[in-house]
């Protein structure tokens, strides 16, 4: 049993004993020590000596595979196959990158396609908050490039640092996504106007694209550097989704495009009509060739908004079952009720992200008057666009 020379205490679980050149000292003395000297001194002997250990992320799931982080999507995204298989790869690439720095991998960007409320950032959201990794989700549609009013590149960054918790190294292996990206589309047919929402800001992000060191002002902006303390961090390491809808994109007779954003004919013909396709979409070749992975998301039908609706955790029907239950009432919704809230979503074309709005307004009269049903069972169905409500 290891003890330390100065105390004379034995080495346990909770003060541990570190030897070197014949001599032992305790976790407890060594604090004291550092105490005693100064920390900011002893942290300037200790660097020119050892390197600072580089941070893992992930590390709870460093030993899953691809197929392990799927599975964790398919407890929450109903559908989406190709998409889940995609990100799991990209997501599985980005920790091992980070924490195998000497491998010199390149970076598994995603490109997603796909209609409104089909799950893009939805599937962003998922992966990093169960692998505990930051994310920041931005809206393209507010930047502009640098001499516009709006919001610059460097924004970007700022929100990823703080949903970091303003931990820099944290921040530099973090995941950022691009929303609405179609939105910056370049101008087709020529202009002689600068184009602020369209090519220039691409432009832009591709100083992020490709690795560049962003000054940040946390307290300031650009303009009034002095007003705030400057954070530089470099994005080589921090992995990039970008999604959007490209309405129109595949209005071209005879393309077909598959769940992996390519046709369903040879390979060599589908990239370049992939090209095509993006380039006459507005989108330059400099931004998506920084996209290896570009996946298309399936359109939503009846039964997939059914099965979003009562299957993944925390499902929507299962949220209202529990709000009821808080007031003592067992509540039962009808097939027909979850069939025509489906439909609707689907006739609006809102996508998942609906379901809680229509269910919200069918539902608003009934728990206005909740108190009534406390202590009771009850039946909820809708039909003939009307809420019926039983007691059991």
């Amino acid at each position: 049993m290891k003890k330390c020379d100065f105390c004379e205490v034995e080495e346990t679980e909770s003060n541990q004993v570190i030897s070197g050149d014949g001599h032992s000292i305790c976790k407890s003395c060594a604090e004291t020590a550092l105490l005693l000297f100064g920390v900011e001194e002893v942290e300037k002997g200790i660097r020119k000596t050892i390197q600072e250990p580089v941070e893992i992320i992930g590390d709870i799931f460093d030993k899953k595979q691809p197929k392990d982080l799927k599975k964790i999507l398919d407890e929450y995204v109903i559908g989406q196959d190709s998409a889940k298989k995609v990100l799991s790869i990209a997501v599985y690439n980005h920790i091992q990158r980070v924490n195998n720095p000497e491998l010199k991998m390149s970076k598994s960007n995603i490109l997603m396609i796909g209609n409104t409320g089909t799950g893009k950032t939805f599937l962003a959201e998922t992966i990093a908050e169960n692998l505990d990794i930051p994310l920041a989700i931005v809206n393209t549609t507010s930047i502009t490039a640098a001499g516009y009013i709006g919001e610059d590149v460097s924004s970007v960054i700022e929100r990823l640092w703080k949903s970091a918790d303003e931990d820099v190294k944290k921040a530099e292996k973090g995941i950022i996504f691009l929303d609405e990206i179609d939105k910056n589309r370049a101008s087709v047919g020529g202009t002689n106007n600068k184009d602020v929402n369209g090519k220039a800001v691409q432009q832009e992000l591709l100083k992020l694209l490709e690795g560049d060191t962003v000054k940040i002002y946390p307290e300031g902006s650009a303009k009034n550097r002095k007003s705030g303390s400057v954070v530089e961090i470099n994005t080589k390491d921090i992995l990039f989704i970008a999604g959007g809808a490209f309405v129109g994109l595949k209005d071209k007779p005879g393309v077909t495009m598959t769940s992996l954003g390519t046709s369903n004919e040879d390979k060599e013909f589908s990239s370049i009509i992939m090209q095509e396709l993006l380039d006459s979409y507005g989108i330059i070749p400099e931004f998506y060739g920084r996209f290896p992975n570009i996946v298309e998301l399936e359109p939503l039908t009846t039964q997939m908004l059914k099965n979003i609706l009562t299957i993944p955790k925390d499902n929507i029907i299962q949220q209202y079952i529990n709000l009821f239950s808080l007031e003592g009432i067992n509540v039962e919704f009808t097939d027909k009720f979850i069939n025509n809230i489906a439909n609707e979503a689907l006739e609006v074309k809102t996508g998942a992200r609906g379901l809680k709005t229509i269910i919200e307004d069918k539902l608003n009269e009934i728990l206005f008057e909740i108190d009534i049903f406390q202590g009771c069972n009850i039946t909820v169905d809708y039909s003939y666009n009307k809420v019926k409500v039983s007691k059991v």
